[in-house]
């Protein structure tokens, strides 16, 4: 049967199990299992899988081959040592990596004080938080700054992120270094991210700050009222 296959679709392109091994659905020119027809250039096939052995990192590769070939087209990708990229190739030490927004009913971090040592209270946040500068922004079109330099010479193919055109909020990862270096991280390719999730519980220790100062005052205001 699957010689007949083979040998009956081959010629209309459709179906091949050929002689190295490889199966490609919609294409017989591309070394990869591809799904659909669209254009013989530059590679034929609405999605492709592949493990890829060329890539940098290897991996599983879900991928685009029309209308532009290439690390682009990236849709899922599970990279050799299981971390996971949506969009891109994924990253080293981040298990999954996306290029695009995430919705979710709720987002869970492990919080049971079982799991944790060294714990120790935070201390007086305020300052450090009032010399944070805030930010509107939107990313540029190729994404990021080059991994070796701050210069915006980048071509957006040589850029491994795809980023939105909308308007965001948040602040440089590098004026969190000075005061917060835990919450930032810096991936295989050199660019920052910032952890905005645990700015949480620091601005929870400065709203107690806060309250403590306030309820302070208030009782200064009515002492003095009261003389």
């Amino acid at each position: 049967m699957i010689f007949f296959c083979s040998f009956y679709l081959y010629p209309q392109g459709q179906f091949k199990i050929g002689s190295n091994n490889y199966i490609q659905i919609g294409y017989t020119g591309y070394k990869a299992l591809t799904f659909g027809q669209s254009t013989s250039t530059p590679n034929n096939g609405s999605f492709a899988i592949e493990h890829c052995l060329s890539c940098s990192p290897n991996g599983l590769n879900i991928w685009k081959p029309w209308p532009t070939a290439g690390a682009a087209n990236y849709l899922l990708f599970i990279r050799d040592n299981g971390n996971v990229g949506i969009g891109n190739s994924g990253d080293q030490s981040i298990k999954l990596n996306v290029s695009g927004s995430v919705r979710a009913t709720s987002f869970l971090t492990f919080s049971d004080e079982r799991f944790k040592e060294n714990m120790l209270p935070l201390g007086k946040e305020m300052e450090k938080i009032g010399a944070i500068s805030v930010y509107s922004y939107t990313y540029r079109p190729f994404a990021a700054p080059a991994r070796d330099s701050l210069s915006v010479n980048v071509k957006k193919e040589n850029v491994p992120y795809a980023f939105d055109g909308d308007i965001h909020f948040g602040v440089k990862a590098k004026d969190i270094m000075e005061i917060y270096p835990e919450l930032v991280k810096k991936d295989e390719n050199g660019f920052y991210s910032v952890n905005y999730i645990e700015f949480i519980p620091i601005l929870i220790s400065v709203v107690q700050e806060q309250n403590e100062k306030i309820r302070t005052l208030e009782k200064i205001i009515s002492e003095l009222k009261d003389n």
